[in-house]
């Protein structure tokens, strides 16, 4: 039986698109600690979603992509020994723009790199996307008391990394004030 793809389709997954992308490319952003990077895999899995859309639209079609995602950016993970291509620690700073949304999300993004791949994967599905541990657990395919426990290390870890980024409160006064 051969699929037709009707304009129905075509606006329905357009709507998804614009309307989730942003998100996903966030998720996979987290995940993968590469803007560009996760932007390639969302587009990636978009272009096998929209194969499949006729099957998953009236579903949970945001579950479906967001697991597709995530396994993508899994992959990745595992497929690292074998690129060619090196990603950036450090990205060039942006002329002209100071913005603390930009400096935090850069310590968050420098914490996310100390963990582990599991690690990373635990905390955002836990914390970004808000899945239950059950659900997280089901998605990486780890019982539920190894989310807890990586869960736990990791926040600790990004706990740690945080904290040396604060500036201790004798760098904002200096000396001790005589009174």
């Amino acid at each position: 039986m051969k699929f037709r793809r009707g304009r129905d389709t075509d606006e329905s997954f357009t709507a998804f698109v614009a309307a989730r992308s942003h998100r996903l490319i966030a998720h996979a952003e987290l995940l993968c600690g590469h803007r560009e990077q996760a932007r390639d895999i969302v587009q990636s899995v978009l272009v096998r979603a929209y194969q499949r859309w006729s099957r998953i639209e009236h579903d949970d079609p945001y579950g479906y992509v967001q697991r597709s995602v995530t396994n993508a950016v899994t992959d990745w993970w595992r497929t690292a020994h074998q690129r060619h291509e090196r990603a950036v620690d450090v990205v060039p700073e942006v002329p002209g723009r100071q913005d603390n949304a930009l400096e935090d999300r850069g310590a968050l993004l420098a914490a996310l790199d100390l963990l582990t791949n599991r690690e990373r994967a635990v905390v955002v599905l836990r914390y970004f996307d808000d899945q239950a541990e059950r659900d997280v657990a089901t998605i990486l395919g780890i019982s539920v008391g190894t989310v807890k426990s990586t869960c736990h290390t990791a926040l600790r870890k990004m706990r740690i990394a945080l904290d040396d980024e604060v500036p201790s409160p004798q760098s904002f006064h200096g000396t001790k004030e005589q009174s």
